[in-house]
């Protein structure tokens, strides 16, 4: 696993997005940067679709208020989420989307979501944290590229994980 880097200053990036609440073509879903009030029904998706260590990253960048996470429903159920600034400043993930739920545009306007957040906050560049066979999806989508010796110097590394 390494680190993948976002300059969010590239404006051939976001191509004029702005942050979504809709995905393309289908209106069903609605994407919401999560409230408070959502905060343990995020958590516990995120526990049950993805694992403990990313529920408990995501748990963290709900505490900011507004929180830093994205959420993505269908009739008020959690089907996708994003994290940022959990792990570290800066940092963008966990992210994932409901396996039923993939291939529709969910996990790119979360990402896009996140990122533009992130620079409207001041952010001149964003780390996706983790990445492994994420990484093409990342270098399509917002044009990260690989953080050289990240895979042995990770914040991961230094806290005493290993994957």
């Amino acid at each position: 696993m390494f680190d993948m880097l976002v300059n969010l200053n590239d404006d051939s990036v976001f191509n004029n997005q702005v942050i979504s609440s809709a995905v393309p073509g289908d209106d069903r879903y609605r994407i919401v940067r999560t409230p408070g009030i959502l905060g343990d029904v995020v958590a516990d998706f995120v526990r049950s679709e993805f694992g403990g260590f990313w529920a408990s990253e995501t748990r963290r960048s709900l505490y900011s208020t507004p929180s830093d996470s994205y959420a993505a429903l269908l009739d008020g159920r959690v089907v996708g989420f994003c994290a940022f600034n959990a792990t570290a400043k800066a940092f963008f993930g966990p992210t994932g989307v409901h396996h039923d739920h993939r291939g529709k545009g969910i996990g790119r306007i979360l990402l896009i979501n996140a990122l533009l957040t992130m620079k409207s906050e001041g952010y001149a560049y964003a780390i996706i944290g983790g990445v492994d066979e994420a990484a093409e999806f990342y270098e399509r989508s917002v044009h990260a590229t690989r953080i050289e010796g990240s895979e042995l110097h990770s914040v991961y590394t230094h806290m005493g994980m290993s994957f």
